[in-house]
């Protein structure tokens, strides 16, 4: 077996830490579960029904609050799998990322980056499972996509699924993407849109099909 290199093994919260955070977990959940979602045919709905088999879901990274919310509601059958950098902030996001149902494939452009391409590959072609990507993420530019959804929508043919969350009421944070949080027992406005691999990736690179997401998503986003 050939060693590891340095940097391949992502940071990670031991157990006394998560078992710490717990409270915080279950202080989530009661929030997002408060949260009213209202989502109808016309906003995507109908047509997200009529696929069942694995997409790739990518939102803006300041919606990421109600991501495995949304999932948890309307796609229970299947398990979304979240790309989330190798790094110690990244192990605080998996953490998060555990709250709300998404599981983690850590990795980033500098560390484990070819490692985590595959193991989201497998997630849809073997697994069958759905994969959760923020194109903004998870330092920006805001509202800019970058390719690597649309590098994993091209090896695995899946379908990319584009989601947004309007709010009633919510705060938003000094963040660089203006995190959004929506206060509890308010509504949120959900949309979706499902875009073919076929759309995406046939004759196009995956930089061209990377603006298209971006112009979609962002015609989609209500801020």
């Amino acid at each position: 077996m050939s060693p590891l290199l340095p940097g391949s093994i992502p940071k990670k919260k031991g157990l006394l830490v998560k078992i710490f955070l717990s409270p915080l977990g279950l202080f989530y959940r009661l929030w997002t579960l408060s949260i009213r979602m209202r989502y109808s045919p016309a906003d995507g709905l109908e047509e997200l029904t009529r696929h069942p088999s694995s997409i790739v879901l990518t939102l803006w990274h300041n919606r990421l609050f109600l991501a495995g919310e949304w999932h948890n509601r309307y796609r229970k059958e299947k398990t979304i799998y979240g790309l989330i950098s190798a790094s110690k902030d990244g192990a605080w996001l998996e953490t998060f990322y555990g709250w709300t149902g998404i599981r983690a494939v850590r990795g980033s452009q500098n560390r484990r980056g070819v490692q985590a391409m595959r193991e989201l590959v497998k997630v849809i072609k073997v697994d069958g499972n759905d994969v959760g990507i923020t194109p903004d993420g998870s330092r920006g530019p805001k509202y800019q996509a970058k390719q690597g959804a649309m590098a994993v929508a091209k090896i695995t043919k899946a379908p990319v699924l584009l989601l947004s969350f309007e709010y009633s009421r919510a705060m938003r944070l000094n963040s660089w993407d203006g995190f959004v949080i929506p206060y509890p027992f308010s509504s949120v406005k959900v949309t979706t849109k499902l875009l073919s691999s076929e759309f995406l990736c046939k004759s196009r690179s995956t930089e061209e099909a990377a603006q298209i997401v971006e112009d979609e998503l962002n015609q989609i986003t209500k801020d």
